[in-house]
């Protein structure tokens, strides 16, 4: 791989065995080889587990543009090479047979500032209702921080968020689920984020509930 950091009109796309693209304003070049030799059993592996974690990320894409933005700030990474790199092996279990999405263990977002002490949630007929401390408040806070709540759900393999919520000294805010025929299992992580979007918390995983 290459990078041009001067590349602001070079052409992008694919230019023979090359592809030519913009990642963060600065353009990058990689070459395509066609492989011929067998893979091996710990490529096999690492391929399974990628399977698993592009699963796992499909619904929540939004959510992690936000929540990895700043750590893309002045590298070639994007927000997909973050979360890859933070999630694989982070969030699965490797002790079986076979590797599985712990629920417990994914990062949606990352950061320095200090997301909660505590939450309660409890469903509605709305959705879900958290509920946190809005007196917390350690240093590298601020009243003005706004929430960003995640439930998801692998039976369905979607989720819900909210990427702009009420602000920390709220103290509470409903995130909004749809009502399936039947009950399903919820995980749900909550984050906070600066209003001016200069600072975030890493995504605390809060625990799961049956809605």
């Amino acid at each position: 791989m290459a990078v041009n950091r001067n590349g602001k009109n070079t052409p992008t796309g694919k230019i023979g065995n090359v592809v030519v693209r913009n990642v963060n304003g600065q353009t990058v070049t990689s070459a395509i080889g066609i492989r011929t030799k067998p893979f091996t059993e710990p490529e096999l592996n690492n391929q399974d587990r990628l399977k698993l974690i592009n699963q796992l990320h499909k619904p929540v894409k939004e959510f992690m543009k936000v929540g990895f933005h700043l750590l893309t700030i002045g590298t070639t990474l994007n927000y997909q090479n973050i979360a890859v790199r933070i999630n694989n092996p982070g969030a699965l279990n490797l002790d079986g047979a076979y590797p599985e999405i712990d629920y417990s263990k994914p990062v949606f977002s990352k950061g320095n500032m200090p997301a909660v002490e505590k939450v309660d949630i409890q469903a509605t007929a709305e959705g879900l209702e958290f509920k946190w401390d809005p007196n917390w408040k350690p240093r590298g806070t601020k009243d003005s921080d706004r929430v960003m709540l995640l439930a998801y759900c692998p039976e369905k393999g979607t989720a819900y968020f909210i990427l702009d919520g009420y602000r920390r000294s709220n103290g509470t805010d409903t995130l909004e689920i749809m009502h399936y025929s039947e009950k399903v299992i919820l995980h749900t992580y909550v984050a906070f984020i600066a209003a001016d979007r200069k600072s975030i918390s890493t995504s605390v995983y809060i625990g799961e509930i049956l809605y």
